[in-house]
């Protein structure tokens, strides 16, 4: 994954490697992922800026990964937001749609694989134009209080 950085009049680029390695398992009904190692840049982020996911959203949608990804990235950018950013399409197509060779054909997907995302998230509040996605402060699709037991 590639993250966009900006400041002020500056703007920088980070790849962060997700997966070290991962082992899968050849079964008569295709490959099963068995193990999976995370690159240890990216678990040191999810411990130090862990994202609220929904499971039974995430098992919602777990048969359209785009969905899934775009659900994602939702979480990621909304949940902490506190200002009204516009994403163009050329950017979703470089994060979303790089096997696309036509943009009119990368947003007629996207724009279906994004009203399931915001069907598992409709807490969302995502507007989508011409020019690209509107993403605006949004409540996170899960309750930041930990359950009695956990307390």
């Amino acid at each position: 994954m590639t993250f966009e950085i900006k400041e002020g009049n500056k703007i920088g680029l980070i790849n962060q490697n997700i997966v070290d390695t991962a082992l899968f398992t050849d079964e008569h009904d295709g490959a099963l992922l068995e193990t999976v190692r995370l690159s240890e840049s990216f678990f040191d982020q999810l411990k130090r800026h862990p994202v609220p996911l929904q499971e039974s959203a995430i098992r919602a949608i777990s048969n359209n990964s785009q969905a899934l990804d775009i659900y994602f990235w939702l979480v990621c950018r909304l949940h902490e937001r506190v200002t009204v950013q516009k994403v163009s399409w050329p950017a979703l197509k470089v994060q979303f749609g790089a096997s696309y060779t036509h943009m009119r054909n990368f947003k007629i997907r996207f724009r279906d694989a994004l009203q399931i995302a915001l069907a598992i998230y409709p807490e969302a509040r995502v507007g989508i134009d011409e020019d690209g996605v509107t993403l605006s402060p949004s409540a996170s699709p899960v309750s930041r209080r930990l359950p009695k037991k956990m307390r």
